[in-house]
């Protein structure tokens, strides 16, 4: 640059008057002096705001610089081209910006302005490669051309993928593409034309050959290329394909507008073939489904089918449908239609045969689990040798996992990835195998010597995926940078940013880090001759005659001004110089006009981005706050809002702002519907933890305390009432309020016995009250006193052996409550060396067993307390209950028959009340599990029918209702049942549970809320509090969603539960009351 002159006016001798500027132009000068000295002038009136006359100046300094000086000349040409920017002549600067680079390919302030201009232009991915030249020229160390490359990446992601999945997406790679789209096609028209290329018509050889050389990269530009060409129009009725096979490839680049663009051109076109308009309608279905549009997918599939019935397509897509939706008994249909009209169909094979195993797994239906193994494993057999075996190994293993024989998993996944781990990683995701799970058979095809480039990204995506399930996110960072190096295309690369899940998590710091890394993984995909760069307020070159700007000048508009205490503020956020930011932010603000409400919105929120980082919340709350009152659908604001009311414990503001991002993201982004249920359930903690301080108990239903009272064949306490003769007189009055089942008067009546000043003296007979006590303690989910006062007996040396064995018994259970197995079996070991015969020590730990799944351990036990006392009832049962259960395991017919016979025979056996109902549901349950339902719903009507009006049926009641709910899903039979369990036990919580997920079915948000509300009165634990409350939780977010946005998305989240409360409740009714 050369030295500053200052002009100075000087008199003249003839005159008094200042003389003009003088001419820029001497006889003495040299043309390049000369050159820059119109270049002065040309600063001069630029800073005045005279632009054309300003390019006037440079026009001068261009045409009389020696080609020669190439800076200088560079420099004329990107003076000129700020000139042409201040009067929006944006292909001039293009041009300008463009001749200075050819001069000087490392003239950043030509690629900063060009790169900017190419960005106002909407040619992003040029803007990307000057704005990534430019950082590679400063060595990646200015973080604004770092934070506007990511700036330019975000709208270039938008330009290529508009319309996102509402599903986590994996890269679609080599494989991925021929795996879930080309072999999911049996019968595509284009895709067919390979088997036959001497009928290929000219104008499509081009694409189709990229097809069969697997370019797919290539397929969009080649097809568009022939699509915008002047004959397109006048080529024959085939030319559709062209449009269909583009089509195609938008879907799979996830492109959905594009895609739904060239599928309605086919569709409205009067000359269409019947299989190119089936292919275009099953493909525009699968665009739906996508999108989270079911129905209109359902539509077009039945539209499909009123054109070709026997399309085995159709039906293999619908049966993907149905299989996503849950709708597994539909999906098996269609999978066996598919294969039925097309029996080569080997995907569709593979798709029946696994919704099979889901569908027989779902209703316990052995036989169609066995059979389903077996033909697996003929398939093996078969197609040991074929690219086929891959998929086949990986299915049968996932079923062996399922399964719990982990061994022959292992085998299977092992031998998947030794036959190509690139075909096992891709098919581990298509059989939505546990991410989880399958994590050490991804790291095994990673290290494999045959494991390919594509192999190797698919792998780092996954792996990626489960850091983040684990919380890890600087270890899922590493492995996205890890995967960029893998990426063979920009597009590849692009959509690899795009699909990051980790960005919502990432501090600045880390944010830059991963710009870097992929600007560098960019950079092997241009030219870096060709660059560009960022900040819109460059000042132009200059010999040193002016200074830099100050962010104020008089010339410029207020919000002018703003903007540049704005970009002065993100320049000290970068630097951590928070304070200082702050500063800038909060001079914009008081600068800018009040009807720019973005920019302000804007300033605020980069204030608020600022206070974060010094930790003051309230402060980024109230900022954020102003930001959202300008601009209220300001999703950055929004975030930050939520991130801040979450931390210091507002969790249900923290959890409507998430939702509301959400809602204006169209539940878009899977990441933030991950932090919607990360606050809900902290959300649902603190409910549940505010509520269990003060919460009322309340004892279980008559029948669950029978339950427990006939579940110690030997208790000493309950022994009692069988010879009331020998009840001392102290401990009457609360063994009659057990006889009469006033249960809730047996904890006071026992306390005013122990707090009397008589009870030291009293026998050691005394300690069966502490232990009464104990015992109702437990069942109020009171477990500290209960836990004292069985250490209280425990600790006496006179506790006769069989009150010393029902307390070790009960403190067992105790632990239980409290997840500590390991102490319940010690106190089962300490009460079997006091007296190996007692029956209700092995009926207790084969209870355990029995829910830990050791059915085998649990049948022992169970045998054992027979053995020990033949007349226990429950034993009995529970025993008949377990040889039905391993029968079903062994998946033995002949077993499963015999028990089920066997239950059978006990009904005659036991007539108590108690005895008959725990027999009758356990046998109900059976039939339900091997879907005999109505022989179930007979078994009901007897016993319902034998005490109607004992209160003990209201449990009864209650179980019918879940019966109903596996025979015809929500019926209104099913509420009239529960309304009757109710009406029995108004303190049925359970019930007021089930019947708040049937009108969350409905959609009546409110009744939902009334119900839940009323079973967290009722409910008896901590577990089943939680359960309520995030059930409760859920429903007021939909009404919140209602309220704040009305019926659009309504019920998104409940509906979303509803699918797990579908799959998570069946069983637990049981459970709960067995």
């Amino acid at each position: 640059m050369t030295r500053r002159r200052i002009f100075r006016f000087t008199g003249k001798k003839h005159s008094d008057r200042p003389s003009k500027v003088a001419s820029p132009v001497t006889e003495t000068e040299t043309p390049l002096q000369t050159a820059q000295k119109y270049k002065n002038a040309g600063n001069v009136r630029f800073t005045l705001g005279k632009y054309n006359e300003a390019i006037a100046q440079y026009n001068k300094a261009i045409d009389i610089c020696p080609k020669e000086s190439v800076d200088d000349l560079a420099i004329f040409y990107q003076n000129r081209a700020a000139a042409y920017e201040q009067l929006k002549r944006y292909n001039s600067v293009k041009a300008d910006c463009t001749k200075a680079l050819e001069l000087n390919p490392k003239y950043m302030k030509a690629l900063l302005r060009r790169a900017r201009i190419l960005e106002q232009l909407g040619d992003f991915e040029a803007a990307l490669k000057d704005i990534t030249t430019a950082c590679i020229h400063e060595n990646f160390s200015d973080q604004a051309s770092l934070l506007k490359a990511q700036m330019i990446l975000e709208k270039l992601v938008e330009q290529h993928f508009p319309k996102k999945s509402i599903h986590i997406s994996f890269m679609p790679t080599t494989l991925v593409i021929e795996i879930y789209y080309i072999r999911s096609f049996s019968k595509d028209p284009i895709l067919s034309r390979l088997e036959y290329p001497e009928n290929i018509p000219e104008f499509i050889k081009k694409p189709l050959q990229a097809l069969k050389n697997r370019e797919y990269h290539n397929i969009i530009s080649l097809c568009t290329e022939i699509i915008e060409s002047p004959k397109f129009d006048i080529l024959p009725p085939s030319k559709l394909e062209v449009l269909l096979l583009r089509a195609t490839f938008y879907f799979i680049w996830h492109d959905y507008n594009a895609a739904i663009h060239d599928l309605k051109v086919i569709l409205s076109s009067e000359d269409v073939r019947d299989n190119i308009r089936v292919n275009a309608l099953i493909k525009r279905a699968c665009i739906y489904l996508e999108i989270g549009t079911p129905e209109m997918a359902f539509n077009d599939f039945e539209l499909a089918l009123m054109i070709n019935p026997s399309c085995s397509d159709i039906y293999y897509h619908r049966g993907l449908a149905y299989k996503k939706i849950g709708e597994l008994d539909k999906a098996k249909c269609d999978f066996e239609k598919a294969v039925e009209y097309n029996p080569n169909f080997s995907m569709a094979h593979m798709q029946k045969w696994y919704a099979n195993y889901q569908f027989a797994s779902l209703n316990g239906n052995i036989y169609l689990v066995e059979i389903t193994v077996r033909n697996i494993e003929k398939a093996i057999a078969k197609y040991s040798n074929s690219p086929e075996c891959v998929c086949y190994y990986v299915l049968y293993a996932e079923i062996m996992f399922k399964t719990q024989q982990y061994q022959k998993a292992d085998i299977y996944f092992v031998k998947a990835i030794e036959k190509d781990p690139d075909c096992a990683i891709v098919y581990l995701l298509l059989w939505n195998c546990n991410l989880i799970n399958i994590e050490k058979y991804v790291i095994k095809a990673l290290k494999s010597d045959t494991c390919s480039v594509e192999g190797k990204l698919r792998g780092f995506e996954v792996l990626r995926i489960i850091e983040i399930e684990r919380g890890n996110i600087e270890e899922a960072v590493r492995l996205t940078n890890m995967a960029l190096i893998f990426c063979r295309t920009f597009r590849e690369l692009l959509y690899m940013y795009n699909e990051d899940p980790t960005k919502i998590f990432l501090d600045t710091k880390l944010r830059f880090t991963q710009i870097v890394h992929f600007l560098r993984s960019y950079s092997r995909f241009i030219d870096i001759q060709n660059a560009e760069e960022f900040d819109k307020h460059i000042p132009i070159d200059s010999d040193g005659s002016f200074k830099v700007l100050s962010p104020a000048t008089e010339s410029e508009t207020p919000l002018q001004k703003a903007q540049k205490y704005e970009n002065e503020g993100n320049i000290y956020f970068k630097t951590q110089k928070y304070n200082e930011a702050i500063a800038q932010y909060t001079k914009a603000i008081d600068i800018c006009p009040k009807e720019n409400k973005n920019e302000l919105a804007t300033f605020y929120q980069n204030r608020a981005a600022a206070y974060e980082q010094l930790k003051k919340y309230s402060s980024v709350k109230a900022d954020c706050t102003k930001a959202l009152e300008l601009n209220p659908k300001y999703i950055k604001a929004v975030l930050c809002r939520a991130r801040v009311l979450e931390q210091i414990g507002d969790l249900e503001a923290a959890l409507k702002d998430m939702t509301t991002v959400c809602i204006y993201e169209e539940f878009s982004h899977p990441i933030f519907l991950v932090k919607v249920e990360i606050i809900l359930k902290k959300l649902v903690k603190q409910h549940a933890y505010e509520n269990w301080i003060n919460k009322k108990l309340f004892m279980p239903n008559k029948l669950s305390i029978e339950y427990c009272i006939i579940s110690y064949s030997k208790d000493p306490v309950f022994s009692k009432l069988r010879c009331p003769e020998n009840i001392p007189e102290f401990f009457k009055k609360p063994l009659q309020a057990l006889k009469d089942a006033k249960y809730d008067d047996v904890i006071p009546l026992c306390t005013e016995i122990i707090e009397s000043p008589e009870f030291n003296t009293l026998p050691s007979t005394k300690l069966e009250v502490l232990l009464l006590r104990a015992t109702f303690y437990s069942l109020l989910g009171k477990y500290s006193p209960a836990f004292q006062d069985l250490e209280c007996i425990l600790n006496i040396e006179y506790a006769s052996d069989d009150v010393k064995i029902n307390a070790l018994l009960k403190r067992a259970n105790l632990h239980l409550k409290f997840m500590d197995v390991a102490m319940a079996f010690m106190n089962f070991e300490l009460a079997i060396n006091i007296n190996p015969h007692y029956s209700d020590i092995y009926y207790h730990r084969g209870q355990v067993y029995m829910n830990m799944g050791k059915l085998n351990k649990a049948k022992h036990d169970f045998e054992k307390a027979l053995e020990y006392n033949p007349n226990f009832s429950i034993a009995c049962i529970q025993k008949c209950y377990t040889d039905y259960r391993i029968a079903m395991l062994n998946k033995d017919v002949r077993l499963v028959e015999e028990a089920v016979r066997a239950f059978e025979k006990i009904f005659e056996k036991y007539t108590n009340l108690s005895e008959c109902t725990f027999c009758y549901q356990y046998y109900c349950k059976m039939m339900s599990e091997t879907l005999q339902y109505q022989k179930a719903h007979i078994y009901f009507t007897k016993i319902i029918k034998k005490y109607p009006k004992d209160t003990s049926m209201s449990s009864i009641y209650l179980h019918r209702a879940y019966l109903q709910f596996n025979w015809s899903s929500y019926s209104n039979k099913a509420v009239e049942y529960l309304k009757k369990a109710i009406e029995l036990d108004e303190k049925c919580s359970f019930a007021y549970k089930l019947l708040g997920l049937i009108e969350m079915k409905r959609g009546n948000i409110e009744e939902t809320i009334r119900l839940f509300d009323k079973a967290l009165v009722y409910c008896h634990t901590f577990e089943e509090l939680l359960h309520l409350y995030y059930l409760r939780d859920t429903a007021r977010i939909d009404l919140n969603v209602k309220n704040q946005f009305g019926d659009k998305y309504f019920r998104f989240f409940s509906l979303g539960l509803l699918l797990s409360a579908k799959d998570g409740s069946r069983g637990f009714a049981y459970d709960f009351m067995l």
